[in-house]
């Protein structure tokens, strides 16, 4: 064997060797949520525990909204009155995104712990909080 296909054979075994444990490790720290309950664009920008606060101080702001059938409920029914059930992911997020959108629009931000966030978003991480 030439040393020079040796040396690139090795370092292919080591890299493949190297990246099985990172990619466990990843894999671990990424958890798959509900998309009713994380918003997902936040989290791209947050961990949890930020998520969580964001949730408390809005619970906090709007005490009408603490509980988890009142934010299920505000979340899962659209401008027109017309719920869409949970058990359909894809809606949800479809429907998520579009009221995000929205509440940007129509200017129905808040601005809780430093992040300016839609009202949606904000009810996400309430939601989120108390699970």
């Amino acid at each position: 064997m030439k040393r020079r296909t040796f040396i690139l054979a090795t370092t292919t075994v080591a890299l493949g060797v190297i990246s099985i444990p990172v990619i466990r490790y990843y894999k671990k720290r990424s958890k798959n949520y509900d998309p009713l309950i994380m918003p997902f664009e936040l989290a791209r920008f947050c961990d949890e525990k930020a998520i969580r606060e964001i949730g408390i101080q809005y619970r906090k702001q709007v005490p009408g909204e603490n509980d988890k059938n009142t934010l299920k409920e505000m979340l899962l029914s659209g401008d027109d009155g017309k719920r869409i059930t949970d058990s359909d992911k894809m809606a949800v997020m479809e429907m998520l995104d579009k009221k995000i959108y929205k509440d940007f629009a129509d200017h129905k931000i808040q601005i809780l712990t430093g992040w300016v966030i839609s009202t949606t978003e904000a009810r996400q991480c309430a939601l989120f909080s108390l699970t």
